[in-house]
C-alpha cells in the first residue's frame, strides 16, 4: 500500500499525508473533549497531565524519524553505488572485449546490448513497483548476462594464453555482483516496524499535545495543528526518499542509457 503514496507527484504526496494526519488529529479532539467530561473533569479546567511528557514523546519521535533517516540514506548511496558499479563493469566489458576475435567479439557486445536494454525497459520499471527479488520478470536481463559469462568461460582455449580472458570475465562477474545488489536495494526501505513506531509515538505525542490544552479550546487547535504539519513534514521527507528506486526523485538509468547510445555508435 505504501507504494502507491511513493509513487505520487511531491505535492500530492504532502498533500495526502497532511490530510489523514489532518483527519487524525480532529478525531484525537473529538475524543478527548468527549471523554474529559465523562472522567469527572471540566473541560475549562487544566487536567494533571505534564508538559514534559510531551517533550519526551517529541524526543522520541525526532529520534526514530533520525534513525529512519538514516538507513534511508545509506540505502541510497548504496543503490547510487550498485548502478554506477555495474554501468562501469559493462563499459570495461566492452572495451577489454576488443581483444577478442570478430565473432566473439560481436556476440559479446550483443549479448551486452540486450542485457541493457532489458535492464532499462524491464529491470527499472519492476524495481518502481517494487516487485520481489524471485519475481520472473528479472530473468529477461539476467539470460543475457549468464549468456555473456558462459560465451567466455568456453572461449578460453581460443584465447590462447588467457591474457584477454580473465580481466574480461572478472568484469562480467563484477556486473553480476553489481546487479545483484541493485535489485536487494531496490528493496530496501523503512520497515513495517519503523513506520508502527513512527505512527505511534507521534500519535501519542499529538493526543498529548490535545489533553494539555483541552482547557483552551483555540490553544487546543493552535497547537495540535502546528504538530500536525510538522510531523506531515517529517513523515513527506521519509516518504519521498524511501525506495531509491520508486517515486518521482527515483534513481535512473541515465548510466545505462548513455552505454546504449555508446554502442550503437560503435
Amino acid at each position: 500500500m505504501l507504494i502507491a503514496f511513493h509513487q505520487l507527484p511531491l505535492a500530492a504526496m504532502f498533500l495526502v499525508v497532511w490530510s489523514i494526519s489532518t483527519a487524525i488529529c480532529w478525531l484525537l479532539i473529538g475524543l478527548v473533549r468527549f471523554a474529559v467530561p465523562r472522567m469527572g473533569y471540566r473541560l475549562s479546567e487544566p487536567l494533571p497531565i505534564r508538559d514534559s511528557l510531551i517533550n519526551a514523546c517529541g524526543a522520541l519521535f525526532a529520534l526514530i524519524v533520525a534513525f529512519s533517516a538514516a538507513g534511508i540514506w545509506n540505502d541510497a548511496v548504496s543503490a547510487r553505488t550498485a548502478v554506477q558499479r555495474e554501468a562501469d563493469a559493462v563499459e570495461n566489458a566492452l572495451v577489454v572485449s576488443a581483444g577478442l576475435p570478430d565473432e566473439v567479439q560481436s556476440r559479446l557486445n550483443g549479448g551486452l546490448q540486450a542485457y541493457l536494454k532489458d535492464v532499462i525497459a524491464t529491470d527499472w520499471p519492476a524495481m518502481a513497483r517494487s516487485t520481489p527479488l524471485d519475481d520472473k520478470v528479472y530473468d529477461q536481463s539476467e539470460k543475457h548476462l549468464l549468456g555473456a559469462i558462459d560465451l567466455i568461460a568456453r572461449q578460453n582455449r581460443a584465447l590462447g594464453d588467457g591474457t584477454s580472458y580473465s580481466p574480461l570475465l572478472g568484469q562480467l562477474l563484477e556486473i553480476r555482483h553489481a546487479r545483484l545488489a541493485r535489485l536487494a536495494a531496490s528493496r530496501a526501505g523503512t520497515t513495517w516496524a519503523q513506520w508502527s513506531a513512527m505512527w505511534l509515538i507521534s500519535t501519542a505525542t499529538l493526543l498529548l499535545i490535545i489533553i494539555c490544552h483541552s482547557h483552551t479550546f483555540r490553544m487546543q487547535i493552535l497547537a495540535s495543528q502546528i504538530y500536525v504539519l510538522v510531523a506531515a513534514a517529517a513523515y513527506f521527507v521519509v516518504l519521498a526518499h524511501d525506495r531509491p528506486f520508486v517515486g518521482k526523485i527515483s534513481i535512473q538509468p541515465i548510466a545505462m542509457q548513455g552505454l546504449v547510445t555508446q554502442s550503437a555508435a560503435r
